[in-house]
């Protein structure tokens, strides 16, 4: 990460210190078993203090593709490799931390060799069926709010519940 600070003139006329910091991009991908079963992780790290539920994911790395990223990621964190893959959406976060989020779907999972994971990370593996992955976004038991609000859309507005059923059935 770095930590960037610069001097900015206010419509005042005054000036203030900003900062902000920038980091590498992320990616997360929503794994379907099937039309109405995702694979979600219950991951357990040394710096959190309890578990969570999450979908796979993590860092770009250097020189990595978003989509090169996400069939890394997915591999590590479930040991599958997925057959098709869609970028979903891509979030560009301005903020005080400026990176990109992307976040894909995944169906035609294979190998299933198991996780791959290092030592900092446990990772149990749940197939979660759609209905109760709606319930968990609704009481916000996922780790990262852009997939829970993805996953609500997908379910509640119907233009995103279309584009997501077409896609599933391969169309």
């Amino acid at each position: 990460m770095d930590l960037w600070q610069w001097e900015q003139r206010l419509f005042d006329g005054t000036t203030e210190t900003f900062e902000c910091v920038t980091r590498p991009d992320t990616v997360s991908v929503i794994p379907f078993l099937d039309e109405k079963t995702v694979l979600l992780t219950r991951q357990e790290q040394p710096h959190n203090p309890r578990p969570f539920f999450d979908v796979p994911g993590g860092r770009v790395d250097a020189g990595e593709t978003m989509e090169a990223a996400v069939r890394r990621e997915l591999h590590e964190e479930t040991g599958h490799k997925a057959n098709r893959l869609i970028e979903w959406h891509r979030q560009e976060l301005i903020g005080i931390y400026r990176y990109e989020a992307g976040l894909f779907l995944a169906t035609g999972l294979h190998d299933g060799s198991g996780p791959h994971v290092d030592a900092g990370e446990k990772i149990e593996l749940l197939p979660t069926k759609w209905d109760d992955l709606v319930r968990m976004c609704l009481k916000r038991e996922l780790r990262q709010a852009n997939v829970m609000l993805a996953v609500l859309a997908m379910e509640f507005d119907p233009e995103t519940t279309d584009r997501l059923h077409t896609w599933l059935r391969g169309q």
